[in-house]
């Protein structure tokens, strides 16, 4: 399945990527050259399911089919956007369901492998209590510049993110070595760093609600199997992306806002001194225990030592 918007105004066609982000800066993949619209003002993502459309918080909103975005949205073939009053039309070429005997038939057989990796888990805190207060419009702007931020710093960190899960984002290394190791740490401590910006960014809507931003990050290694596992959906799997979700769910009782395990620090010796032993713990799920370690978000590696 390809997706693709042509613009109403001037009849260009556009691509779509896996990621395509839409706005007046220069980073953007389809660029709307209008003071109306924000430097970043939408993104759409390709899911397994087809292309989503987020609103990134912008000043002047994104329009579906003539109604305002306030949560993601599945698109259709026909489905018109609008940004700052510029007209798309959203092209479909093929589905993400169809005919199992004719798509076995056509389709490439995947490439499983298996190997270690680095596994990032990052998800926002408290945010049951967040939607509850926020309206959904609110709600789907910080969603959106969330989703923003954890693809810019992670694209930044060479790592692919395998998924967003509502208020949660799986992301990972191919390679571990002293330089991923690296920059999976540094990658958690930008990411921290993005809540505190968005959250002043956004003070007026968090104040009024009674609520703070942020969010827990968990890094793990370990051998898992990526690749294609089904047709249009590509992912990894295995005991150690089940685990870095467990480990994300300790931040908040272990109250350190960056978690990793013993096999993340057994394979980044020279991050041991930044790092503090918190411990054997039990995991939800889990008969064995697990030694968890933490890194504060200002206890960055350097760049150099890679």
């Amino acid at each position: 399945m390809k997706g693709k918007l042509t613009s109403v105004d001037s009849g260009a066609i556009f691509e779509l990527e896996s990621v395509s982000l839409l706005g007046r800066s220069n980073e953007c993949n389809i660029l709307v050259n209008d003071p109306r619209a924000s430097r970043r003002h939408a993104m759409i993502r390709k899911q397994d399911d087809g292309y989503w459309l987020f609103d990134l918080g912008s000043f002047n909103g994104s329009y579906l089919n003539g109604a305002r975005v306030t949560a993601a949205r599945l698109l259709k073939d026909g489905d018109v956007l609008n940004f700052a009053d510029h007209e798309y039309r959203y092209i479909q070429d093929g589905s993400s369901t169809g005919n199992l005997s004719a798509s076995m038939a056509c389709s490439t057989i995947a490439l499983i492998r298996s190997k270690p990796v680095i596994i990032l888990v990052s998800d926002i805190q408290g945010f049951t209590t967040l939607s509850e207060q926020l309206s959904p419009d609110d709600l789907a702007q910080v969603i959106g510049s969330w989703y923003s931020e954890c693809e810019l710093i992670l694209s930044n960190y060479n790592a692919t993110v395998d998924k967003f899960i509502g208020d949660c984002v799986l992301a990972y290394w191919t390679e571990v070595n002293e330089k991923t190791l690296n920059d999976s740490v540094l990658a958690a401590c930008d990411l921290l760093a993005s809540c505190h910006k968005i959250y002043d960014q956004k003070r007026e809507i968090f104040d009024d609600a009674g609520q703070k931003f942020g969010a827990g990050v968990a890094l793990h290694t370990g051998k898992v199997a990526y690749g294609g596992m089904s047709q249009g959906e590509f992912t990894l799997v295995g005991d150690p992306v089940n685990l870095t979700f467990r480990i994300e769910s300790l931040t908040r009782t272990l109250e350190k806002e960056i978690l990793t395990t013993k096999d993340f620090i057994e394979a980044a010796p020279n991050l041991r001194n930044m790092a503090e032993n918190l411990g054997i713990h039990q995991v939800k799920g889990r008969s064995e225990v697990v030694e968890i370690w933490g890194f504060n978000r200002d206890s960055k590696p350097s760049t150099d030592e890679a």
